[in-house]
């Protein structure tokens, strides 16, 4: 992609349409500094800017993206408005999907860092809590409490991820004992086996829970 091409480009049509960078900016909600650096090639539109870009230059985002005119101007008549109408609704139906895309991955971002927190909670509840709890309190309950509450948080997350959790708690008991057992394996392997089966059982029921006020509310929708 010749992003000189493109910023010429974009100021030839500009130019033609006696247009000032201002009065571009203006109609596709932009700043005329952003019109300068695509017009000389130091960047270019971003994705929302495409289409109403394309729209006021009177190009397609085919076009637009190549640097030149991908129809000849003799032959734009009714036929070609007609074609570019289609070639628009598949561009548009293109960044619509694009830009949900990037929308899922943003989501998927958030929801790893999101669970890499309670899981970072997780981890204090269990090595670290333990050595502040006073004595008046039974650690494992209060551990067993604690790590329930999280894994509320975890159920109620939307993304897939949330089902890994479970084995990430249980390879986390795996790595230390954090009830100074002497380092009985078996022992360990039964109470991360406990955690993780509680995890699942707490992040299944918030999932379906979640899953039938939602139906409720449609079925509530419906009726109105």
């Amino acid at each position: 992609m010749d992003i000189i091409k493109i910023g010429t480009f974009i100021k030839e049509q500009r130019i033609k349409l006696n247009m000032t960078q201002k009065e571009l900016a203006d109609k596709i909600g932009c700043t005329d500094k952003a019109i300068s650096r695509w017009e000389t090639g130091k960047g270019l539109p971003d994705m929302s800017f495409l289409i109403p870009l394309s729209k006021e230059l009177k190009v397609s985002v085919n076009e637009l993206l190549a640097g030149e005119r991908i129809i000849p101007e003799e032959q734009e008549h009714i036929e070609i408005e007609k074609v570019n109408e289609i070639i628009h609704k598949n561009e548009e139906n293109i960044i619509s999907v694009i830009e949900e895309n990037q929308k899922k991955v943003k989501r998927h971002t958030n929801s790893f860092f999101k669970l890499f927190i309670l899981f970072c909670m997780q981890s204090v509840v269990l090595f670290v809590a333990p050595n502040f709890i006073p004595a008046t309190f039974e650690p494992l309950v209060l551990m067993i409490v604690l790590s329930a509450v999280i894994y509320v948080f975890v159920g109620l997350s939307k993304t897939q991820l949330k089902w890994l959790f479970p084995v990430a708690v249980a390879l986390l008991f795996t790595s230390a004992n954090p009830f100074d057992m002497g380092g009985d394996g078996f022992i360990i392997f039964l109470i991360g086996l406990y955690f993780a089966t509680g995890a699942y059982a707490i992040i299944a029921a918030c999932t379906l829970t979640v899953f039938l006020v939602k139906k409720l509310r449609d079925i509530i929708s419906q009726k109105k």
